[in-house]
């Protein structure tokens, strides 16, 4: 199941919407689940928190490939007009990024790669959606792009064990992990950690959509490919990874309780580079899709 949130007519008072992809029509998802209860009853309804219906996603997955059995009926659901997609998740509860999970991004950026993942927190409110704007500000220096597979937790734990790991995934979605590369650096230098670099308004593209786990049966077998104005930067397979997803899930459960809404960018392959004013910086995987956005120089920002 694609899984979406969206508005109506892009207005910003309007409230945010879950929907589904089905046809490359916009449903929204309480008409779905109103027919399928109409059908099969379950139960099944929309809460109003979006982290609990990330929460029961799978649910839901297996009620729309239940209507999807019934051939003439999901088809004729009327979908959404002037309708404007928001991320995924638009505000994630938290957002955890792995560092240096691929070994010759580690390379290219001076370092090895760690007995242990390297773990570090990108601000929520740094989100924006597939064709939104990533805003350059006026006192960056170097603004670089990076590629990503990012795992969405559906179901809440602590301790986890890898062997059930993927039980607790909700789906996966893209997120380009946006960074102010020198203020990293300077940042490194003076042992801070990295979050005002990677968690500037703007700074986290994620989408265009969230695909639901059943739709994916090997996250370690997607090509990721990063294209900035059509030419290819970033290229490379899942299975690169160093740390896979069921090795990082139980890390990080053991440090704290993973809760649904959680995202978990995986780490980007080789190939990082500066973006200007002007560029177009896509990530695509065929499985879920491609996340596109375009830079603009900030009108107003303050030196720091």
């Amino acid at each position: 199941m694609k899984f979406i949130c969206y508005k109506e007519f892009d207005d910003p008072e309007e409230p945010i919407h879950p929907g589904i992809v089905y046809r490359n029509k916009v449903l929204p998802l309480a008409r779905v689940l109103a027919v399928a209860e109409a059908i099969h009853p379950k139960g099944l309804t929309v809460p109003d928190s979006l982290f609990e219906v990330i929460g029961l996603l799978s649910t839901y997955a297996a009620a729309v490939k239940e209507l999807e059995r019934e051939s003439k009926v999901l088809p004729l659901i009327w979908q959404e007009v002037g309708v404007t997609l928001a991320a995924p998740l638009p505000r994630p509860n938290r957002i955890f990024g792995i560092g240096r999970n691929y070994t010759e991004h580690a390379k290219e950026t001076g370092h090895t790669v760690e007995g242990e993942p390297t773990v570090f927190l990108k601000a929520s409110t740094s989100v924006i959606a597939s064709g939104q704007n990533i805003v350059y500000p006026a006192f960056a220096e170097q603004v670089d792009f990076e590629g990503e597979l990012a795992v969405v937790i559906g179901l809440a734990g602590s301790n986890i064990s890898e062997a059930d790991a993927y039980r607790h995934v909700a789906g996966y979605t893209l997120l380009n992990d946006v960074t102010e590369r020198i203020m990293q650096r300077r940042d490194q230098a003076k042992s801070l950690p990295w979050f005002r670099s990677k968690s500037i308004d703007t700074f986290g593209p994620m989408g265009p959509a969230l695909i639901t786990a059943d739709e994916i049966k090997d996250p370690h077998n997607l090509e990721i490919v990063t294209e900035v104005n059509g030419d290819v930067k970033q290229k490379a397979s899942t299975g690169e990874m160093v740390f896979k997803i069921p090795q990082i899930i139980s890390y990080l459960s053991k440090l704290f309780a993973l809760e649904p809404g959680d995202v978990i960018a995986t780490g980007t392959p080789s190939g990082i580079g500066p973006l200007k004013p002007g560029d177009t910086v896509t990530i695509t995987i065929p499985e879920i899709g491609t996340l596109s956005n375009q830079v603009i120089a900030a009108v107003e920002a303050t030196e720091l």
